[in-house]
């Protein structure tokens, strides 16, 4: 299809998406500190009409871009988890194939903040099964991922003997103060 087959309201829609998309990696390329990913989510958050713009940037191909909207997005999805809804199975993908560690915790994050779908999602189950006493993981994914599967298993009451088992073997003098916190605070919900 050519430019000229568009109509002008898809074409001033695309043009405003290209346009915004621009004005976002500009923003994301450069270091930017808690405060200014807060700006990023009150504009994003008085205009959500700009969400799927930072959502797609999550695929951008220059990490510290993708990484940074992935931070800006684990931010909305405390506040607007709805607006991740239909993005469930698109966000569990790209968890199963991230190498990045920083992305990987907020992937997860963004994944515990969000309803969860209706079909039970196994490979997120199995991903946090195996990440989260992995000690090759980073203390965030590792936390973050006792927290995720203790929420699947809330949904699926009859896993829950099987967390408390992998958590209840865990080698506690392996793991750091913020991962043992979680077994044990994780361990006191599970009873």
């Amino acid at each position: 299809m050519s430019i000229n087959n568009l109509t002008p309201f898809i074409f001033s829609y695309i043009f405003r998406f290209m346009r915004k998309s621009a004005d976002f990696i500009k923003i994301l390329s450069v270091p930017i500190s808690q405060f200014q990913v807060m700006d990023l989510v009150y504009l994003i958050d008085s205009n959500p009409e700009d969400f799927p713009v930072i959502y797609q940037l999550m695929e951008y191909d220059e990490i510290k871009i993708s990484w940074k909207s992935m931070w800006v997005c684990e931010k909305l999805s405390k506040t607007h988890p709805e607006w991740f809804s239909e993005h469930i199975y698109h966000l569990i993908q790209k968890l199963l194939i991230c190498q990045h560690d920083g992305s990987k915790r907020l992937l997860l994050s963004i994944l515990y903040n969000i309803p969860l779908p209706l079909t039970f999602p196994v490979s997120l189950y199995d991903f946090c099964l195996s990440h989260m006493l992995d000690l090759n993981e980073s203390v965030g994914v590792q936390s973050v991922a006792i927290k995720l599967a203790y929420k699947l298993c809330c949904r699926e009451p009859e896993l829950l003997y099987e967390l408390k088992v992998y958590l209840e073997n865990a080698e506690a003098e392996y793991y750091s103060t913020a991962v043992k916190t979680c077994i044990r605070k994780t361990l006191q919900r599970i009873g």
